[in-house]
């Protein structure tokens, strides 16, 4: 399972680096200063190294060590670290956030605590994570995906990309500037949206299911943007990221969506496609042949076959 073999290299990763960054203050002191978390005492800062290294640093790496081998405890494991990561960092925001000291620390794990949570949710449902949408009204289907689009946009595109601002400012991070960036990055933004609404609506139409893992589409769909790539609404995702990053000017905005196009790489993509290779068999294996994740083909994919056939070229919808 790849969901496995990257989730136990990013816990022993994570194990290393965290045992890494305490032998690193330990043997230059002048680095600490980077990371106290109140202005005048690393008290608070050196306080945790304890706490790090049996629950994220030895933690992690035991997770890792688990989840390689296969045995039935790396779930629970992968949780444990999560709970213990995510306490950390929303107690050292807080925290931060009072003293207006420590950002880089707060930078560093905010990400730790959502990869850490994201391989947790993969280990744990990656069998029952997709689960195929409720026969209903097309037209309750399309409400349902937009009414989805605007929730997920108003998180990923607007709420989250905010704070990261705010972060960046507290960094002293400069945004970069240059003419006709706005505009530049509005047009960007609305071309690669028109691909994830129109890929959404062949999802809902065609597919009869939403973007939303438990809620799948039910027939298989290569008609539309998929017929040029597989994952459409995902390439559509990362670049109005990208966009919205331009828009503002923000290097960690950037970051930011670069590290949702890897999450969804090496955890929810796997998943994704195993279950729908269990459910489409050779049908979805010619599919993944001709067509790649990421990188749109130069021309259309279409299947031969009869009159009625969900994906066939002689299909009254074949050609949408």
């Amino acid at each position: 399972m790849k969901v496995r073999n990257s989730a136990s290299i990013y816990f022993a990763v994570q194990g290393t680096g965290v045992i890494a960054w305490w032998l690193m203050m330990w043997i230059y002191p002048a680095t600490i200063k980077y990371f106290q978390i109140e202005p005048l005492s690393q008290t608070s800062l050196l306080s945790f190294w304890l706490a790090d290294l049996v629950l994220l640093g030895i933690g992690s790496l035991a997770a890792g060590w688990l989840i390689y081998t296969g045995n039935k405890m790396a779930a629970i494991a992968a949780w444990f670290v999560a709970g213990a990561v995510g306490y950390a960092a929303l107690y050292t925001l807080a925290f931060v956030y009072t003293t207006d000291t420590g950002w880089l620390g707060v930078t560093l794990m905010i990400p730790a605590m959502i990869w850490t949570g994201v391989f947790a949710v993969g280990l744990s449902f990656e069998k029952t994570m997709f689960r195929k949408a409720a026969e209903t009204s097309t037209g309750w289907i399309l409400v349902k995906t937009f009414t989805q689009i605007i929730v997920v946009w108003a998180i990923i595109l607007v709420i989250l990309p905010y704070v990261i601002t705010i972060v960046e400012d507290k960094l002293g991070i400069a945004r970069f500037e240059f003419p006709f960036q706005k505009p530049a990055a509005a047009i960007l933004f609305a071309a690669i949206s028109s691909v994830g609404v129109f890929s959404a609506y062949i999802m809902a139409k065609i597919g009869k299911g939403t973007p939303l893992p438990l809620d799948h589409a039910t027939k298989l769909v290569v008609r539309g943007p998929y017929s040029f790539v597989r994952n459409p609404m995902a390439v559509s995702g990362v670049g109005q990221g990208l966009a919205v990053a331009l828009f503002l000017g923000s290097p960690l905005v950037a970051i930011y969506a670069l590290m949702g196009s890897m999450i969804w790489q090496l955890i929810f993509r796997p998943l994704e496609e195993e279950n729908l290779r269990q459910r489409f068999g050779a049908e979805y294996d010619d599919y993944c042949s001709a067509t790649k994740c990421w990188i749109p083909r130069s021309t259309r994919y279409q299947i031969e076959g009869t009159f009625d056939s969900s994906n066939s070229i002689d299909s009254p919808l074949g050609r949408i």
